[in-house]
């Protein structure tokens, strides 16, 4: 299995709001909303130096979890913004290196979720880097419907490996080839494809997030996929949450 090597910078940072909201809620033990010093140690190992470090200490040690909370995500968002110097909306392990070390353990062990975790479609794999609690956030607010979101990811992942049109396809037959020709054997379209999915990622949009093709979220788990095959194309696949009828849709 290819190695993951770097990760999408808006993914991260939205897992880093679910992850740091989640530990926070477990280690604020009398639910008080301010997290003591004891408390702290709770926290998982990563974010113990990100309590530590923080800038809004009240005079006991303590610090409210809403500031714990958004001056982590604030900073995670913005080193690593700053940290991409190609500004291709990845960060690489050679940039993250320029995160601060209250950072660099946090996107290693994002890192290592994320290579560790693939999920098939028959044979087409890719990594659901969707954050957790997200899925159940969007049945929260839409309510649960026919289509589930494990089932809608299956059909979501095989349809952007297939659909000839406007899915990796697409892309692979245009600039796929070893020169950026692209190819035309059905046979090596597929095994590009296939790997281009295993070292790329897909994941559930967040509630509010809209898609230039202009479906909602409301009707639709839709997944956006992120590989190195599609250049700058934006990539989604919109799967009915009732019917599970699926359409692919790539932007630029």
């Amino acid at each position: 299995m290819p190695k993951l090597t770097k990760v999408n910078i808006s993914e991260l940072v939205a897992a880093s709001k679910v992850y740091v909201a989640d530990q926070l809620k477990k280690a604020d033990v009398n639910k008080n909303q301010v997290l003591t010093r004891t408390e702290a140690k709770k926290l998982a190992t990563d974010l113990k130096d990100n309590f530590d470090g923080s800038q809004f200490k009240l005079p006991s040690g303590s610090v409210k979890a809403a500031d714990v909370a958004k001056e982590f995500v604030v900073m995670m968002e913005a080193w690593a913004r700053a940290s991409d110097k190609n500004n291709d909306g990845y960060l690489s392990t050679t940039e993250a290196k320029a995160l601060p070390k209250s950072l660099r353990d946090n996107y290693v062990n994002y890192l290592e979720s994320q290579s560790n975790k693939l999920t098939p479609a028959g044979k087409y794999q890719s990594k659901d880097t969707t954050p957790s609690g997200l899925a159940a956030a969007h049945e929260r607010a839409f309510g649960k419907q026919a289509v589930s979101y494990d089932k809608a990811l299956a059909i979501a992942l095989k349809a952007v490996a297939t659909e000839p049109d406007s899915g990796l396809p697409a892309f692979v037959s245009e600039f796929g080839g070893p020169d950026g020709t692209g190819l035309s054997d059905p046979k090596k379209i597929d095994a590009e494809v296939r790997a281009l999915l295993k070292a790329g990622s897909i994941s559930l949009v967040p509630i509010a997030e809209e898609i230039p093709s202009g479906e909602k979220n409301k009707d639709a788990w839709i997944f956006s996929v992120s590989t190195e095959g599609q250049g700058d194309h934006g990539l989604w696949a919109i799967v009915d949450r009732k019917t599970g009828d699926v359409s692919v849709t790539n932007f630029n």
